[in-house]
């Protein structure tokens, strides 16, 4: 099952939104051509609607594969400004109680080009912990050959597996990092008829979905 695709069009459909770029909102656009599967992954991302999602792509040709994108949700959750984002490995956010075996599951992913999760700890510029549901996946391009990673980020109540539920729409109201209980519900029922469809996928990648951001080399 394609996972990343998959669970994209469940978060981003939970919440509508247009098939037309959001003037205001900064687009990743990439440099290097990217296979029809990936294109449309980036083009869903930046519809207009969905300026909220916090992802940030980065570039394996370049030495540390430095962000080369942050999206405006990036920004906003984390306190980081663009300049001081793009061009970095996504490294920074880590502080003195990341788990190094959760780095090591990242690395490894990367260095694997495979796609994967994980639930670590991470910190905002302000020196503010939050727990980060991470999900991870290269990007490739009509070649066949790996061209990009993809990392969602997610804030969640704790560490540690088994705290998600198998639904999309669960993950975007907390990607939104809502206060709203009947947000977070209403977002489980407009997308109740896609879990059955998403629930094997997310089950490869551990129970935990999202997000956080490839992290370092």
């Amino acid at each position: 099952m394609d996972v990343l695709k998959t669970v994209l069009e469940a978060i981003l459909g939970a919440i509508g939104g247009s098939d037309l770029p959001a003037p205001s909102q900064r687009q990743f656009v990439a440099k290097k051509e990217l296979s029809e599967r990936d294109a449309t992954i980036i083009d869903m991302l930046n519809s207009a609607g969905h300026e909220d999602v916090s992802f940030c792509i980065c570039d394996p040709d370049q030495k540390d594969c430095p962000i080369v994108f942050a999206s405006d949700g990036f920004c906003n959750f984390t306190g980081y400004a663009v300049d001081e984002i793009e061009g970095r490995n996504c490294r920074f956010l880590q502080g003195p109680g990341t788990e190094k075996a959760d780095v090591d599951k990242i690395r490894s992913a990367v260095k694997n080009e495979k796609e994967d999760s994980v639930n670590l700890l991470n910190y905002k510029k302000d020196g503010t912990s939050f727990n980060n549901e991470f999900f991870l996946s290269p990007l490739y391009g009509k070649d066949g050959k790996l061209k990009y990673y993809i990392g969602v980020q997610c804030s969640v109540k704790k560490l540690g597996p088994g705290q998600a539920p198998a639904n999309p729409g669960w993950v975007y109201a907390q990607g939104l990092h809502a206060k709203d209980e009947e947000i977070i519900h209403a977002s489980k029922e407009n997308v109740a008829s896609l879990v059955a469809g998403v629930a094997a996928g997310l089950s490869r990648v551990e129970s935990s979905l999202l997000i956080g951001g490839d992290d370092r080399k």
